[in-house]
């Protein structure tokens, strides 16, 4: 028989646990839960509420969500009398499918000799290797603003020298809940659950079956921000308990300066343990020391981790994508901009010629101007300005000329500042009379010997911005006028307005469209009246012409185009005798829809009625009919 002593003794103490919490019902604790990795263990092992790399699904799966960029770990340490602890793992943050991690945890040793009793006397048969092997699988999600779940399997695998193995599958579920930073307390608060080995594992290695007991951890972590973001603070807390097992519980700080330089240190069931770490770049180096068992008998480990940070941060993936969705923006808001240019162009060129032709040299200069901004190049623009300026120049020469002779003429000049002054008042009193349009004429009259007048300008502006409020306000009432039939009314109130609005281009080609509808109005209320006065005293072949006339307005006037038919049907004019053929086609349309509207189907005897009238448009008895058919439908589709 074989005696592992040595190796009882050196794994019995590495749990952490008394000798009667070993054999108790709970079971014997795994190795691995001291922790993982020099920052979680430099913290006292309080890492359950606030993980930040690749060891975060050791503490607590659902605190992976903490880990903000791709994160490898890799951690080494060596516990006692060369039992030694290695890690290596890796967790994979993604932008809209929770955070992934993976990772394998060693614990083992080599050269444990082993015995054999021979009649009573110990006989050595050689050295032997023990290790302990864990891989795990972890996943966490969001969940619902700020809260986290999370899962981690593992496959545990144990080996004694070559005659003994086994493999044990459990499952640690996790919970993380971040509170909502308002600027109050609970900023930067932290609070998270692991259920280690919720489903536990089992292990049977020789004739020894052991189930892994369930461990509860609880933690709570709260972080400050100093030094406008460049510093952090924060303090953790994690209480773990699992049955016949006394609480435990473990406090950390951990101070980061500038996020580069880290100084940890924490109490784990009263032993003090420190470390701190450095990050240069992608790189951070960090240390812990710590004591892995209550018992005196083993001094303080020291462990190493090495983490690398791959690619860029959530954050900085966010903004990036952010950055990306605004460049494809200015590309779509570059090609509309330069739509719009070419409108622009177009637009200001149609505006340039119309204020050219019209010798309103300034405003054509300034579309022509506008569209060498736009195009500098643009040969058509380049010709009109020139024929502008040449215009222009003979325009300013002549006025050059003028103002000469008005500084020859002092007294002309005096007079021409009394015409300012007389033009002005004038103005201002037609201005208080409302009388837009004389307002505007003496203040022109007045700016035409004094241009630079800034008062004579700004006044012009705002009577012709009132004007057009008065225009827009006469147009609404006309043809609020018109739906009256007050056709008389509605024309004397846009008349009125256009006396006020002339020369002003835009005000006056509004009016002109809104007299033109109101002719149409006119001629045709006209037309009907004239159409109705014949029908009514039987002259219904001059009655047709100014029915046609109307329907050329209101096609689909059902009254109209009645009378219409109905005079048609009543005049002479242009009257062909049917052949046969199309008497007998005529004859057997009328009955159809005879037949069709006694047994209710009015639309389909309308219908057939209807063509039977484009081969007979003078038949009465037809005209009749559709109108029959007509009120019928009118009469059923009555709410």
């Amino acid at each position: 028989m074989r005696l592992k002593l040595v190796f009882v003794c050196l794994f019995g103490l590495l749990t952490g646990v008394s000798e009667a919490e070993v054999n108790g019902d709970a079971g014997r604790e795994s190795p691995f839960s001291i922790g993982i990795g020099a920052r979680g263990l430099g913290l006292g092992g309080a890492s359950v509420a606030f993980p930040e790399d690749a060891s975060a699904f050791s503490w607590n799966p659902a605190g992976m969500l903490l880990v903000q960029s791709k994160n490898a770990l890799f951690s080494q340490t060596t516990l006692f009398e060369g039992v030694q602890y290695h890690f290596i793992g890796y967790v994979h943050p993604t932008l809209n499918a929770g955070v992934f991690g993976f990772g394998f945890s060693r614990v083992g040793t080599d050269g444990i000799p082993g015995y054999e009793e021979i009649q009573g006397v110990p006989v050595s048969t050689g050295d032997f290797d023990y290790w302990w092997g864990k891989l795990s699988l972890a996943y966490a999600l969001p969940v619902y603003r700020g809260l986290a779940v999370g899962l981690n399997l593992e496959v545990n695998r144990q080996v004694m020298g070559s005659q003994y193995a086994t493999n044990g599958f459990g499952l640690d579920t996790g919970i993380h809940y971040t509170f909502p930073g308002n600027g109050g307390f609970l900023d930067g608060l932290h609070l998270g659950m692991n259920l280690v080995h919720a489903v536990n594992p089992r292990m049977k290695l020789g004739t020894r079956t052991e189930t892994l007991p369930t461990v509860t951890r609880i933690g709570l972590a709260k972080a400050f921000s100093l030094r406008d973001g460049q510093d952090r603070l924060v303090f953790l807390s994690d209480v773990d308990w699992l049955k016949n097992r006394k609480l435990h519980y473990h406090l950390g700080g951990e101070y980061a300066f500038d996020h580069l330089v880290f100084f940890r240190m924490g109490v784990d069931q009263g032993s003090l343990s420190f470390g701190g770490g450095i990050r240069y770049r992608a790189i951070q180096f960090d240390y812990a020391t710590a004591k892995m068992s209550e018992s005196d008998f083993f001094r303080r480990s020291h462990l190493f981790s090495l983490s690398v940070h791959i690619g860029k941060s959530l954050p900085e993936t966010r903004e990036e994508l952010r950055l990306r969705h605004e460049e494809e923006m200015q590309v779509q808001l570059q090609e509309k901009m330069e739509q719009d240019r070419r409108k622009r162009i177009r637009d200001a060129l149609q505006s340039g010629q119309e204020y050219l032709h019209k010798g309103d040299y300034f405003n054509a200069r300034i579309e022509f101007n506008r569209v060498l901004r736009e195009d500098r190049n643009n040969t058509r623009a380049q010709e009109f300005l020139r024929i502008t300026e040449e215009r222009e120049l003979e325009w300013q020469q002549a006025r050059q000329d003028s103002i000469l002779r008005e500084e020859r003429e002092r007294l002309e000049i005096r007079q021409n500042l009394e015409l300012v002054n007389a033009r002005l008042k004038e103005g201002n009193q037609a201005m208080e009379r409302g009388d837009y349009q004389r307002a505007i004429e003496r203040w022109r009259e007045a700016l035409a010997v004094d241009p630079g007048n800034a008062i004579l300008i700004r006044y012009i502006q705002q009577a012709r911005g009132e004007l057009e409020r008065q225009v827009n306000r006469a147009i609404s009432r006309a043809r609020n006028l018109v739906q009256q039939e007050n056709l008389s009314e509605a024309r004397n109130v846009l008349e009125q307005a256009r006396s006020q609005a002339v020369g002003i281009p835009s005000l006056e080609n509004l009016l002109n469209q809104e007299i033109r509808r109101l002719a149409q109005a006119v001629d045709y209320v006209s037309n009907v009246q004239a159409g109705i006065e014949r029908f009514n005293r039987g002259q219904f072949e001059e009655a047709v012409p100014f029915f046609k006339r109307a329907l050329e307005y209101q096609p689909d006037n059902d009254r109209i185009l009645t009378l219409y038919r109905n005079a048609m049907a009543r005049s002479a004019k242009d009257e062909r005798p049917l052949s046969e053929e199309e008497q007998r086609e005529v004859r057997g349309k009328m009955n159809e829809g005879l037949r069709l509207y006694r047994d209710g189907r009015y639309e389909e005897a309308l219908q057939v009625w209807e063509e039977a009238l484009i081969l007979d448009p003078h038949n009465v008895n037809l005209i009749q009919a559709i109108e029959g058919a007509k009120q019928k439908l009118q009469t059923f589709r009555k709410p």
